[in-house]
């Protein structure tokens, strides 16, 4: 039965992935909402189709501040789903690192979706990025990053690279940050326990085509997602606080989750 389900939802998505490609390329050469927009109806949908999931819990919904101010939302990575999952519920751009552009049709998805692309290993280049976001940010633009670089099992989080963070802290004025857990905590409406929870991450040496297999093949998933307080402007005094800061909050929020 999880076969088949595998079967169709893989045959869903790439007719609904060729239908939303020109849709995009078109959207991406005017300068309408729209162009916004549709990513988040794209992602609304493919999160649809594959099954997954949402529990958003607001943990500070008396902080949403003024909408002229960017926010930059922080949050682990556990899987290339975890995109899937912000981008359906955040009106948000991703950061992330270069490679991300050359892994065929999902790095194709990522550019027209407007993701911004770094170079990690290139320490020069990473300080003209943070003032390129940090500009965008400073006009109301929203960008979600993943701080540790790489990809986790899902039970706990990786060290956090606080030079992904130097956007964060240019304007306090005009910039917001915001914490994000990202916990895969059911499947089939069953807790996973840690084991299960790595079957569906993207570690290792597994390929996009395995980990997309071991998720389909694993039966509808739900993903809890808690979107912690905005972090104060003490706080963002420095980008090592910051980093210490949103990782603390988030490894605190992940592991309520898998206690709960």
């Amino acid at each position: 039965m999880s076969t088949v389900r595998a079967i169709l939802i893989i045959i869903s998505l790439t007719f609904f992935i060729i239908a939303s490609i020109p849709i995009q390329v078109f959207l991406n050469f005017t300068n309408t909402k729209y162009k916004r927009k549709f990513p988040l109806f794209f992602y609304k949908s493919v999160k649809a189709i594959i099954g997954l999931h949402i529990i958003k819990k607001d943990l500070d919904k008396s902080q949403e501040g003024d909408a002229s101010q960017g926010i930059l939302y922080v949050a682990n990575h556990v899987s290339w789903f975890d995109i899937i999952c912000l981008g359906s519920i955040l009106n948000a751009r991703f950061i992330a690192k270069k490679e991300v552009a050359s892994m065929g049709i999902f790095g194709l998805l990522s550019t027209l979706s407007n993701t911004v692309y770094i170079d990690n290993e290139n320490k020069n280049r990473i300080v003209e990025y943070n003032k390129l976001i940090n500009e965008k940010l400073k006009n109301g633009e929203n960008f979600i990053i993943f701080p540790e670089g790489t990809t986790s099992d899902g039970n706990g989080v990786i060290q956090f690279k606080s030079s992904l963070l130097q956007c964060a802290i240019e304007d306090t004025n005009s910039i917001k940050v915001r914490p994000i857990s990202i916990c895969y905590s059911h499947k089939n409406n069953i807790k996973m326990g840690l084991y299960e929870r790595r079957f569906v991450s993207w570690v290792g040496d597994t390929n996009m085509v395995q980990a997309m297999q071991n998720f389909l093949l694993t039966g509808p998933v739900t993903v809890t997602i808690l979107l912690h307080s905005f972090v104060s402007e003490e706080i963002l005094s420095s980008r090592k606080t910051i980093t210490k800061y949103c990782q603390e909050t988030i490894l605190e929020g992940l592991n309520k989750v898998i206690k709960i």
